[in-house]
């Protein structure tokens, strides 16, 4: 039987740590998600001051990441071009949500919402960043 990869609690940990280190930075208040590889999340933190509303909009960022295994950047840009794609359910197109993986695995996602569409991009990638396999 095939073993595939997948992230640990310790990994989700060390991927929120570095969002935050990245939130914090920026001086911006933010939710984190992080996600396995079906889009559960293992790890939800919504720092002092980020909207409540950020903490579903994290969520659907990083499942989106993860079902459609592309950042969420490039669904924005394929909603500008087909907007019908926002009919699918519980797709967020916005970016700020970026897949993980292992090899050709997708391992999981992390999802970043309550700055500036630039900001939670740049959050999530510095978390992506801190993703490393086998890690």
């Amino acid at each position: 039987m095939p073993l595939k990869p997948y992230l640990a609690i310790a990994d989700a940990d060390r991927i929120a740590v570095a969002a935050r280190t990245a939130a914090r930075t920026a001086g911006i208040a933010v939710t984190i998600c992080v996600v396995d590889d079906a889009g559960h999340a293992l790890r939800l933190d919504r720092l002092d001051g980020a909207p409540l509303v950020s903490l579903r909009v994290a969520e659907g960022k990083a499942r989106t990441a993860v079902e459609m295994k592309m950042p969420t950047s490039l669904a924005e840009q394929a909603a500008t071009g087909l907007p019908t794609i926002i009919a699918i359910a519980d797709i967020y197109p916005f970016r700020g949500g970026i897949p993980l993986f292992d090899g050709d695995f997708c391992v999981g996602g992390v999802g970043i919402s309550g700055g500036s569409p630039d900001q939670d991009e740049a959050v999530a990638a510095a978390a992506a960043r801190a993703w490393a396999p086998g890690g």
